[in-house]
């Protein structure tokens, strides 16, 4: 499953993006609540009060990121998350295809 990871701000302009394969939980992971809700097929949008519980969940899929562009891509998806629970006009949001 490909998807492409946005930090957005409320006009769906900032720029950062990357495409994350093969890390994010199917949703038959009951382990993980907020990351199996992510729709492989749709959009999904996390904001700043969700950030915190999506990083705790992120940092256990680490492993997951098996050669270097999977790693360099959930790095940066961890910084997207990061800036976003910090700040509360961005949307850390997935589209899949």
């Amino acid at each position: 499953m490909s998807l492409v990871v946005k930090l957005e701000d409320d006009l769906g302009e900032r720029g950062e993006w990357v495409i994350l394969h093969g890390v994010v939980p199917g949703s038959e992971e009951q382990e993980f609540p907020v990351l199996r809700g992510i729709d492989p097929f749709g959009k999904t949008v996390f904001n700043h009060l969700q950030a915190e519980t999506f990083l705790l969940e992120w940092e256990r899929v680490k492993d997951r990121a098996k050669d270097e562009s999977q790693r360099e891509a959930w790095q940066k998806v961890k910084e997207m998350a990061e800036h976003c629970k910090a700040d509360r006009d961005l949307y850390l949001r997935f589209v899949g295809h």
